[in-house]
C-alpha cells in the first residue's frame, strides 16, 4: 500500500499480474516498436494471436518521481529504455502502481503523483486525470485497474472505484466501496475488489456494473491487496496477505498465512485454494510465490494443477534478492520474474513453463507488472 505498512509485502514477495486490463475497446493501432534503447518504432500488428511484445512497468522509488515504461520485444529480446519521458518531455511521476492496456491506449495510475495517465501505445499522453476526492483538491491516490464494456474501472484511497469512459475519456461514475480498496477484476456482470482496509480489511466488495452499485462484500481471509483477477476458468481469485504472520510478539495461534482464494461469480461462494503471496494464471495451471517475511522457511514457488490440486516446485527462490514481479506469456507459457534488490535497476529472469532458464534481461528500477501485447 503507502508509507511503512507494506514495507513487509515488498520485502517478501509482489507481483505484477500481466493481462488484467487487456481486453479490447474496439480499436487497434500498432504497438511500440524495436525497443533499442531510443525512441521507440512502429511494428505492424498481425492477424493471430502470438505475443508481440511486453510492456513493463517500474514502480520507482518512493517519493523519487522516477516511476518508467519501457518495451520487451519479444522477437529479438532487447528492452528499450523509458519510453514516457521522451515521449512527453517529462517523467511519469511517484510510484508508477498499475498499467493497463485496453484496446488502442494504455492506461497508468501513479498513486503517490495521484493521477492517471491515458496515452497512445507509444505512451505519448493523450490526457492527465488527477485523482482527487470529492474536494477537488485533495489527493485521493488511484491503485489498481480493470476494463470492460468500454470502461476503465479503478480504485482509489477515497474507498472508491470510478468509472472511466474510453471514448469520452471523461470520469461518468464513482461509487464507494469500503476502506482503501486495492486491486479489482470483472467477470459476470461484476466488479470485484479487494477491500484491504489498510491490513485490517476482510472483504471483497461487489459492484454491479449496469447499474454501478455496490451489492454486498464477500468476506475473505484478512488483508487482501494487490491480487484480485479473473483466471482463464472464470473464477475470480483474489490473495490475502494475512497478518504477516511470525511477526515479533505474534503467537503462532494467532497467524493469518498468506492465501489464495477462489471466488464462484455465479453465487459469489469462497474457497480457499492454498498459500500464497501471489500468483498468476496461465490455463488450468496457476504459478504462486510464497513467502511470510518473518517466516523465511515457508519461502517457495511452484505450479498448481487447478484440475487435480497437486502441486510441483517451479523455481528456487533462494536464487533472487527480492522477488517483485511475475507474468506468464500467454501465447508460450513463458513465466517472467522480477529480481529487485534495494538501491538498483530490476533483474528479469525467463523461463518456460517447466522452470528451466531461458533469458535474462536488465529492466528498471522496481519492476512490478509485465502487460503482454497480442499480434
Amino acid at each position: 500500500m503507502k508509507k511503512m505498512w507494506y514495507k513487509p509485502a515488498l520485502a517478501a514477495l509482489v507481483l505484477g499480474l500481466c493481462a488484467a486490463c487487456s481486453d479490447d475497446d474496439g480499436n487497434t493501432t500498432t504497438p511500440p516498436g524495436e525497443g533499442d534503447g531510443g525512441e521507440p518504432g512502429v511494428v505492424e500488428p498481425g492477424t493471430g494471436t502470438k505475443t508481440a511484445g511486453m510492456y513493463v512497468l517500474n514502480t520507482g522509488n518512493w517519493g523519487g518521481n522516477d516511476a518508467t515504461i519501457q518495451y520487451f520485444n519479444l522477437e529479438n529480446l532487447s528492452i528499450s529504455g523509458d519510453l514516457f519521458g521522451p515521449a512527453n518531455g517529462a517523467g511519469l511521476g511517484d510510484l508508477g502502481q498499475d498499467l493497463c492496456l485496453y484496446g488502442s491506449k494504455l492506461y497508468a495510475t501513479v498513486s503517490g503523483s495521484s493521477k492517471l495517465e491515458v496515452m497512445d501505445r507509444n505512451c505519448k499522453v493523450i490526457k492527465t486525470l488527477h485523482v482527487t476526492t470529492d474536494d477537488g483538491q485533495t489527493p485521493a491516490e488511484p491503485r489498481y485497474m480493470t476494463a470492460c464494456g468500454g470502461n476503465v474501472y479503478f480504485t482509489a484511497y477515497d474507498g472508491t472505484v470510478s468509472r472511466l469512459d474510453t471514448a469520452s475519456l471523461e470520469i461518468t461514475g464513482k461509487v464507494a466501496v469500503g476502506d482503501h480498496p486495492e486491486a479489482l477484476t470483472n467477470a459476470n456482470g461484476k466488479l470485484y475488489v479487494n477491500i484491504s482496509g489498510y491490513g485490517t480489511g476482510a472483504t471483497v466488495a461487489v459492484v454491479d456494473v449496469a447499474s454501478f452499485t455496490k451489492t454486498k462484500d464477500i468476506a475473505v481471509k484478512l488483508n487482501p491487496y494487490t491480487q484480485c483477477f479473473t483466471g482463464d476458468d472464470g473464477y475470480v481469485y483474489t490473495v490475502s496477505n494475512g497478518n504477516y504472520a511470525g511477526s515479533p510478539g505474534m503467537s503462532e495461534d494467532q497467524y493469518v498465512y498468506g492465501t489464495l482464494q477462489r471466488i464462484d461469480p455465479a453465487t459469489d461462494t469462497v474457497e480457499d485454494v492454498c498459500r500464497a503471496t501471489f500468483a498468476a494464471n496461465h490455463g488450468d495451471k496457476m504459478y504462486v510465490l510464497y513467502s511470510e517475511y518473518y517466516l523465511p522457511e515457508t519461502k517457495r514457488a511452484f505450479v498448481l494443477d487447478l484440475k487435480t490440486g497437486e502441486e510441483t516446485d517451479f523455481l528456487n527462490l533462494g536464487d533472487f534478492s527480492s522477488p517483485n514481479a511475475i507474468g506468464v506469456n500467454p501465447s508460450t507459457g513463458d513465466v517472467y520474474v522480477a529480481d529487485t534488490p534495494y538501491g538498483v535497476n530490476s533483474t528479469v529472469r525467463v523461463y518456460d513453463a517447466q522452470g528451466k532458464l531461458k533469458n535474462t534481461f536488465e529492466a528498471g528500477y522496481s519492476t512490478s507488472k509485465f502487460v503482454f501485447i497480442n499480434e
